[in-house]
């Protein structure tokens, strides 16, 4: 297994593949900035017909690193809504373009990605034509919903002056992610002036309203109540660790240790094996931790008020980890523990 500088230096040579996904009412400008930022791409007619067009970015990064960026350009109009969902998969960021005289789609299409993806990279791009950054940032992300979800979960307002600066941002997360392993995803809100996006354009902004995509899973809706959480959990008598950054760790007797981001409900697993483990140069100690998928399998209802089924399901899952044996624990968990939890060194000499 090769280690994080030995990968870094191999993606010099080549490319860093990964899938962006660009969403928003503005279609007229989703197009251009496809065009615009697109080193290849289908012909705009695909969207058309099929809900969605395709196109390559290749972007150097700090002249050392080279991504090749495939974006799908998703078409969110009323007509391709019940389709919008399953473009999503395998995007690791998505970037959505939105009108300064609609910003409740934030909330939106927030709340709809949420839905469909756990760990992926948000970058919402307020394209301003009459209004100034400071009276978006006074007006609406000071108080109401908006400054709720900007805190909550930790976005950065950031001031952009080209279009590529967005891509820009999104290969310095990569990167980051990459070298230091980190786990967290980043949300990003751009503010940025029509002109400096579309210089030389006549384009104009025709925001069509939003459209919610049919939605027959079970997956969680709504922004995880962290605050609420935590005061109940700590209301618990649990032997478990909480940090400011709303981890949860949790010490499994039997298997190891799990940690669990609370804002996304991501687990995460340090084998037990590894923790007694003296050799530092071992593969898998360098991989640790390894992510692990529970999911709810079935509708879940509370009577505690603000509670909803993201929090049961949270509150589940540390519950569950905390006592969980090879008796107790779902199979198809165990399935992704135990052949993780094996030390590579003793299984060859078995």
């Amino acid at each position: 297994m090769l280690s994080t500088i030995e990968i870094l230096h191999q993606e010099k040579k080549s490319s860093i593949k990964k899938k962006i996904a660009l969403l928003g009412g503005i279609e007229n400008y989703k197009d251009k900035f496809q065009e615009v930022m697109s080193s290849k791409s289908l012909p705009i007619d695909n969207k058309q017909n099929i809900g969605v067009n395709i196109s390559r970015i290749d972007y150097s990064y700090k002249n050392d690193f080279k991504f090749e960026y495939l974006l799908w350009n998703i078409d969110c109009g009323q007509r391709r809504a019940y389709l919008r969902k399953i473009f999503y998969n395998g995007a690791e960021a998505i970037v959505i373009l939105i009108s300064e005289t609609k910003l409740d789609q934030i909330i939106q299409y927030f709340n709809e990605i949420h839905n469909q993806l756990q760990n992926v990279n948000l970058v919402f791009c307020i394209i301003l034509e009459n209004s100034t950054h400071d009276i978006i940032r006074n007006k609406y992300f000071k108080n109401g919903d908006l400054k709720i979800l900007f805190e909550s979960t930790n976005f950065q307002l950031c001031n952009i002056t080209e279009p590529s600066a967005i891509i820009n941002q999104l290969s310095s997360i990569f990167m980051k992610k990459l070298k230091y392993k980190e786990l967290e995803n980043f949300n990003l809100i751009d503010l940025i002036q029509r002109d400096l996006l579309f210089p030389q354009s006549n384009i104009k902004d025709e925001c069509l309203d939003y459209f919610e995509p049919l939605n027959n899973d079970l997956r969680i809706n709504h922004i995880v109540n962290t605050e609420k959480l935590i005061k109940y959990i700590l209301k618990l008598d649990l032997d478990i660790t909480l940090d400011p950054f709303n981890w949860i760790k949790i010490k499994n007797s039997t298997f190891g240790t799990f940690s669990i981001f609370l804002k996304n409900g991501n687990v995460y697993y340090f084998p037990k094996i590894c923790e007694n483990c003296k050799n530092k140069k071992c593969s898998k100690l360098k991989n640790a931790p390894f992510f692990i998928c529970i999911e709810a399998e079935s509708q879940s209802w509370t009577n505690i008020k603000g509670f909803d089924q993201p929090e049961i399901l949270m509150l589940s899952k540390i519950l569950a980890l905390k006592d969980g044996t090879e008796r107790t624990l779902p199979m198809s968990v165990l399935k992704q523990i135990i052949p993780i939890n094996e030390c590579e060194k003793k299984r060859k000499k078995k």
